[in-house]
């Protein structure tokens, strides 16, 4: 039996998926691990799973207003994205964050049965993590030493009104989708973070405020409803 593979899919983002689905619908899938699915469905995909990563799950809902507007871009729209910067196993990882993500985003209601159709899954493994700018008694570092596209960012700062140390990160991929540079990025990091008074403050006197800004890549896969049903019915038969 030939077994087309979903272009740009992966073990990791049919398996994210394969843990909602079966979520929302208990009792009607076969049990599947991670290496069955690889084997199966994607031979030429190598899976450890005992490897220890980071990893952000992220699912979008597609949207037939969106297409209407801008029929030349993804028709898709953000309904959940949570994940971690801890290194768990990968499989452990995967079925964890998959539910979190579709569930537990506090920016959305839960993700409903009548809404699979029209989803996609995208599993991002991170990695190559590395300080460009420390901040502290002696600041080093360059906040501008990333590539748009090629990494995410994460910062950490000092609130300006209470002390407190904030936190935010966007991966890879959200900056091109947003169209931002890389002001652009740290001012939404700081809005994200929970601070929304003089942010241009905070930007002009970063080496202040900026606690840590860390970079990083990631290896990003996706798989939409039609595509993970398809291959699910693949593997069941």
């Amino acid at each position: 039996m030939s077994i087309e593979v979903a272009k740009g899919s992966s073990p990791y983002a049919f398996y994210a998926f394969y843990q909602l689905y079966s979520h929302l619908n208990p009792g009607k899938t076969i049990p599947l691990s991670i290496e069955e699915i690889a084997r199966k469905l994607y031979p030429n995909s190598k899976v450890d799973n005992h490897e220890k990563t980071s990893l952000f799950i992220t699912w979008k809902k597609r949207s037939s207003k969106f297409h209407k507007e801008n029929t030349n871009k993804d028709n898709y729209i953000l309904r959940g994205c949570i994940g971690t910067f801890a290194k768990m196993p990968i499989t452990l990882g995967i079925e964890k964050y998959s539910l979190i993500a579709a569930l537990e985003d506090r920016r959305f209601s839960p993700i409903q049965k009548k809404e699979l159709k029209d989803l996609k899954c995208s599993c991002n493994i991170l990695g190559r993590f590395k300080t460009i700018f420390q901040g502290g008694d002696s600041p080093s570092g360059d906040i501008m030493d990333w590539e748009l596209g090629k990494h995410g960012i994460e910062l950490h700062f000092k609130h300006p009104k209470t002390g407190a140390t904030c936190s935010a990160t966007f991966l890879p991929d959200v900056m091109p989708e947003q169209h931002w540079n890389k002001e652009d990025t740290f001012v939404n990091l700081i809005e994200k973070a929970g601070y929304w008074g003089n942010i241009s403050e905070v930007m002009n006197n970063f080496e202040s405020y900026f606690i840590e800004v860390i970079r990083y890549e990631g290896n990003k896969s996706s798989i939409t409803f039609d595509e993970f049903e398809k291959q699910l019915k693949d593997i069941e038969t």
